[in-house]
Order: C-alpha cells, then sequence, then structure tokens
C-alpha cells in the first residue's frame, strides 16, 4: 500500500499488508484506509494520520504519521462496503459450502481505531448481499427467502439496534428479484432488482417501501446492478452494463434514460466533489462529465487515458472531499494503471492540470483526509 501526500505530488510511505487487497476503501470520516482481502476474510486497517477534532469553539487539525494498525477486521468473505452519516457498513457474503453464513459489521471511526467492529450481527445464511446504515440505530440488509431463484437476494430487511443489539424487525413486502447495487441519500435508500429499482423512505423511525419498474426502453436481459449517489442529491444515478445509464428519482417514482455516449463502455464513474457533475469514464480514456443541474446533459468531454486497457484491472475514478489551497481545490484523481501516473482533474474547470508519475501500476484508491465543511 502506498500513501501518496497530495500537496507533495510523492508517494511519501509504503505499507505492507498481508494480501493483495480486492478492495480499498476509506472510512466514514477519512482518517483510516480498510485493505478489504476478501478471499483471506479480513480487512487490515490503515491510519492516514489526518484527523480534525472539535473542540467546541474551534475546529482542530491533527496530523501524525501513517501507519499499518495491528491486528485484524475478522469475517467470510468481506465484499460490499457503504457509508452513510459517519456509519459504515462491511457486508460479509459468507461461504455457503462451508455454512459460514453471512454477517454485517458496522464501523465507526473509533472502532476502527481500535481495528474492531462498533457492533456485528449475523444473517441466516450466506448471500452475496448488501447492507446501507440509516442513522445510529437502522440498518437496511439485503435478504434472501428460501424459494428465491438462483444465488442473489430478492428482498430487503430492517435491522434495528436495542440495547442487547440487532434485531429484525421487518421484511419489506415488495420485492427485490436478483438484488444487486444500493445506495443511500438523506431520506432514501434504492436497490438494484432485475425488474426495476426498490426504493424504500426513511421517516423518523417509519420505513416504506415501493418499487420502480424498469423503463420500456430497457433493452432484454439488461438490468441496473450498480446504483451512484452524493449526498446533497436527492437522485440516484442508476448503471447497467455495458454503458446503459438512467436517473432514479425517487420523489417521481421514476427511471429515466441517460444518453452520455453512443456505443461506449462505462469503465468508471464517480460523483465530484460538490455533486454537480456525475463523471464517466469510457473505454477510449474520455471522461463525460454529466450535470446534474442540466437534466444530466453533457457538459464537457475531456479525454484523460492516452491508452485504455483492454482487460481488467481498468482506471478507476476518485474524488477528493477537501478543500485544500496547496493543492488544486475540487479535483477527481484519475488512475492510469498502463502509464502508472494519477491525472489531477480540476472539476470546476474541467482541465488536466498536473499528471503525477509513479513507479508502480495502482490498482485502487481510497482519498484519507480532512473532507471540508
Amino acid at each position: 500500500m502506498r500513501l501518496l501526500d497530495l500537496d507533495k505530488a510523492a508517494v511519501t510511505h509504503s505499507l505492507k499488508v498481508a494480501n493483495a487487497p480486492s478492495d480499498i476503501v476509506a472510512s466514514p470520516g477519512g482518517r483510516y484506509a480498510l485493505a478489504v482481502q476478501r478471499l483471506q476474510d479480513q480487512a487490515q486497517v490503515i491510519d492516514g494520520g489526518l484527523w480534525q477534532e472539535d473542540h467546541g469553539d474551534h475546529l482542530h487539525d491533527y496530523r501524525a504519521e501513517p501507519r499499518l494498525l495491528t491486528g485484524a477486521l475478522s469475517g467470510p468473505r468481506p465484499t460490499h462496503y457503504e457509508v452513510k452519516d459517519g456509519t459504515a457498513a462491511l457486508f460479509m457474503d459468507g461461504v455457503a459450502d462451508a455454512q459460514r453464513p453471512a454477517a454485517v459489521q458496522v464501523l465507526t471511526e473509533a472502532s476502527l481505531a481500535r481495528v474492531v467492529p462498533d457492533s456485528s450481527f449475523t444473517l441466516p445464511a450466506a448471500v452475496h448481499g448488501t447492507a446501507e446504515p440509516r442513522g445510529s440505530g437502522f440498518m437496511l440488509v439485503s435478504a434472501r427467502t428460501d424459494d428465491a431463484p438462483g444465488t442473489l437476494p430478492n428482498a430487503v430487511d430492517l435491522y434495528q439496534r436495542g440495547a442487547g443489539g440487532w434485531t429484525m424487525t421487518q421484511r419489506f413486502d415488495v420485492p427485490c428479484p436478483d438484488l444487486h447495487g444500493s445506495y443511500s441519500n438523506a431520506s432514501y435508500s434504492a436497490f438494484g432488482c432485475s425488474d426495476g429499482v426498490l426504493v424504500i423512505q426513511q421517516n423518523g423511525s417509519a420505513f416504506t417501501a415501493s418499487k420502480i419498474a424498469n423503463p420500456p426502453a430497457l433493452p432484454a436481459g439488461v438490468r441496473i446492478g450498480t446504483i451512484a449517489g452524493h449526498p446533497k442529491e436527492v437522485r440516484f444515478i442508476g448503471l447497467a452494463a455495458p454503458g446503459h445509464v438512467f436517473e432514479i428519482d425517487p420523489a417521481r417514482s421514476a427511471i429515466t434514460p441517460i444518453t452520455w455516449a453512443e456505443g461506449r463502455t462505462r469503465r468508471a464513474h464517480a460523483f465530484d466533489r460538490t455533486g454537480r457533475h456525475f463523471v464517466l469514464l469510457d473505454d477510449t480514456g474520455v471522461t463525460h462529465w454529466l450535470d446534474a443541474q442540466a437534466q444530466w446533459r453533457v457538459a464537457k468531454t475531456l479525454p484523460v487515458v492516452a491508452q485504455m486497457p483492454t482487460a481488467a484491472p481498468f482506471p478507476t475514478l476518485l474524488s477528493s472531499r477537501a478543500r485544500d489551497t496547496l493543492f488544486v481545490t475540487d479535483v477527481t484523481d484519475v488512475t492510469d494503471v498502463a502509464a502508472k501516473q494519477i491525472a489531477v482533474i480540476d472539476s470546476q474547470n474541467i482541465a488536466v492540470t498536473q499528471r503525477i508519475g509513479l513507479d508502480f501500476s495502482p490498482n485502487g484508491q481510497a482519498w484519507l483526509g480532512i473532507a471540508a465543511p
């Protein structure tokens, strides 16, 4: 694991984890990185050394030496990771052949400092699923009924945290066949289903579920399997292979196709820091900047990666969460695997401002630091 100091545009630390990570994700507050090692049933924790404390009349920033923390989070096949309002949920798929059931580990900055879950609970059986935090006391968790075909979940359960731990209190009666992909914003959680999108609205401690059916124009065999969003945006973005993009509007109960690039394949995606643009990287190395304030019309296209790989791993997109005067503010970083570099894009002017050379091929990235207010 390499830590790149963006102010210096250089790698300042190298930390060796036990196995090649299957994923790298940031903690809710941005201080820690989780090096998820799915096949080894663990995730190691790296302290990036940057954090902020509330001292009442002011916020105080701290800097310490980055380090790999002792120990690891353990569980069967850690896979999907979701964050909302200072809480993260790491979903453990389990191992059906070994009769190891799925589980959910709830993580916070404080618990990650000790490399332990803040809390956890075990599900009835192994399943490739997801969990969406809904405040400190609620969790929406994918579930699989006994009569479900295939291997994916087909329902969503509501779990509530009490003095004795987490308890399943409700199974929503709106089915979600072949559930895959989820995201939550302030009021809604959305789950991708083979027949549309399941939307669950939260109003205090009350939750209601509804289904938005797939649009008629959706080609046969295509389904929304990835859902993206931004904390400041009530709408979601639904993604389907190879390059279908949709607006999911829970307030209008509508799924609307978005035209972005005819015939192109999506390789990576991300919202910029402010939520103004949803950025897509296509299979030719061009980024497409969809304007949230203009019904997702393409505001600009920007070539970034000169030679795209023809097979995985593909370049990745990641937004900075900081406004740093010592670095380009409001940036999206694109890792260029083939060229061993990171292209830094000013997302206000939509222009490449810097290319940071590397002596290794990046295979994933997470942003750590102190986020802008």
